[in-house]
């Protein structure tokens, strides 16, 4: 009875850890929530208050301040633990002499520069020139990002028709993904410790429930990192390739 007590408060107190990690923006969220509540009642009604301050991860005990990385007693991640993360963007309208050569040499200067073309289409008409048209669209290392727009702009046979640039600093939301994540990792440690612990079968399903939500939130939080990991690394640039149109000059005489 005194480790069903004991197990049920440690459960309660990680709950409660669990969603201040992740904000409360999921529905695992409101289930840990509910269980917090549920078992602090219990464990209450029991007279387990000594046992509540004598479960692992318990605050003002040492295994909560000190010896659980990223815990309370950590210094909290800021945006100077983490190198800036801004995303670039280049949107580029070319003429071009030749369009299918202007193509080519776009795709091979992406190459050359450590990046690819991560989609493309290409319009030909062998009869009318100026229905030939060509798009990409390039992802380059963000340090060769200047020098990829510099090097289209001055290829061979093509001027800049328009051209345009943003860019965007997601440093912050970064930092609070990965503090996040390193909140849910805490707290998943702990239900493994506590599950090592269980000993009926009731406890076990139910420190494994918990796992199952905390590591789900996890993999979501690690998926978006990755996202903007791919967007910051690699800068975008969209091109477009279109013909000269010659242009009728009217002579004196009208014709």
């Amino acid at each position: 009875m005194k480790t069903r007590l004991l197990l049920a408060s440690a459960l309660a107190l990680i709950s409660v850890a669990a969603l201040s990690a992740c904000g409360g923006d999921d529905a695992a969220d409101e289930d840990l929530g509910r269980f917090a509540d549920t078992d602090s009642a219990t464990a209450s009604k029991n007279g387990s208050s000594s046992l509540v301050e004598a479960a692992p991860g318990a605050p003002g005990t040492s295994s909560y301040d000190t010896d659980v990385p990223g815990g309370p007693g950590d210094a909290p991640l800021s945006a100077a633990d983490i190198s800036r993360k801004i995303i670039f963007t280049a949107n580029l309208v070319l003429k071009a002499e030749e369009v299918s050569r202007s193509f080519a040499d776009a795709s091979s200067l992406a190459r050359s520069n450590g990046g690819y073309v991560e989609s493309s289409q290409y319009a030909n008409d062998p009869d009318d020139n100026a229905k030939r048209s060509a798009s990409l669209t390039i992802r380059v290392p963000v340090q060769n990002y200047d020098a990829l727009v510099a090097s289209l702009r001055t290829m061979t046979g093509v001027t800049v028709d328009t051209e345009g640039s943003s860019s965007s600093e997601v440093t912050e939301q970064y930092t609070d993904l990965v503090s996040r994540q390193r909140n849910l990792e805490r707290t998943e440690q702990q239900y493994l410790a506590l599950l090592g612990e269980a000993k009926s079968i009731q406890d076990i399903l139910t420190v494994q429930d918990r796992l199952s939500g905390v590591r789900s939130q996890i993999e979501q939080i690690q998926g978006r990192l990755k996202v903007l990991d791919d967007l910051t690394d690699f800068a975008t640039i969209n091109l477009t390739v279109a013909p000269v149109v010659a242009v009728a000059v009217e002579s004196d005489s009208g014709w």
